[in-house]
């Protein structure tokens, strides 16, 4: 009776996850140029047009691994200063605190493509909202393209990451926050200690492993983020700022239809991301040990 009832959740891992998986890696062996068409072993040959030399596909992905690592860590770097922020202050004991707590979940509740398509709009050089209430005060001239040129910079689709990631990485932290003990606050209150000094000596040492974790997590989905990158640049990501490793996987297999040349693509961007996890992981198992 127990197997019978894990195995729908089973299959469908098999299904969309598994087998999708293990697909992935064949392919990144093999020179197929679309799911379903012939296909021939070629062994490292994907992998060595990928990271050997300076032009061709290799320059791209230097330029979109170099993208990722500044993406990933300017979304999640800013997720977590401001998640500390807003956990802090729904920490508080306010009256009707219960409703923010509900409000900040909205941009993590809208659908990722609902989230890219609004933002673009906002940012539209001739009738975004953010270009009308710069120009009323003053800081910008004119409309100003800020998203969607090859020349476009990363800062603002970075700001929307930061944007919608931020209730996760809040509401975790809150969750690490309410576990501290009311007492040691008290304590350090009568021994002096002001509100920085009880959140160095209290609040972060005691909140580390839950911020290792949610950082750990949050790394993760940001690495392989592609939904806002795609979206919020319509002219194209090939070549200009907005170009990271799922980016460009997705043009090598399904615009250039190199099909396991973008298998590669994924397959060794797993791998950094793997690397890093795991050396994330035993420092931390160090410390707790310790």
């Amino acid at each position: 009776m127990p197997y019978f009832f894990l195995a729908p959740t089973l299959v469908a891992l098999l299904l969309f996850s598994i087998y999708p998986f293990v697909t992935g890696i064949l392919f990144s062996f093999q020179d197929i140029t679309w799911i379903g068409g012939s296909a021939h072993w070629v062994g490292l040959d994907n992998y060595q047009r990928i990271l050997e030399g300076s032009t061709g596909s290799a320059q791209f992905f230097q330029q979109a691994l170099r993208q990722t690592v500044i993406w990933t860590a300017g979304v999640v770097g800013g997720q977590l200063v401001l998640g500390y922020a807003t956990a802090l202050l729904l920490n508080q004991k306010v009256p009707g605190r219960w409703i923010f707590r509900t409000l900040i979940l909205l941009p993590w509740a809208l659908p990722s493509v609902v989230v890219a398509l609004t933002w673009q709009w906002l940012y539209d050089p001739f009738f975004g909202l953010i270009n009308h209430y710069l120009n009323q005060l003053g800081l910008i001239h004119g409309p100003k393209v800020w998203v969607g040129q090859p020349t476009s910079s990363m800062g603002p689709i970075m700001l929307v990451g930061i944007w919608r990631g931020l209730p996760f990485m809040a509401l975790m932290l809150l969750s690490g926050l309410q576990a501290i003990p009311e007492e040691l606050y008290d304590a350090a209150k009568v021994d002096g200690a002001n509100l920085v000094q009880r959140f160095r000596f209290i609040t972060l040492p005691l909140m580390r492993t839950i911020t290792v974790v949610v950082v750990m997590l949050t790394t993760m989905w940001w690495w392989n983020s592609f939904d806002l990158q795609k979206i919020m640049s319509p002219v194209g990501n090939i070549g200009n700022r907005t170009m990271t490793l799922p980016v460009l996987a997705w043009y090598e297999a399904f615009q250039w239809h190199h099909l396991g040349r973008g298998a590669a693509i994924s397959v060794i961007s797993l791998v950094v991301m793997l690397l890093v996890m795991v050396w994330n992981v035993r420092r931390e198992m160090r410390t707790v040990n310790e």
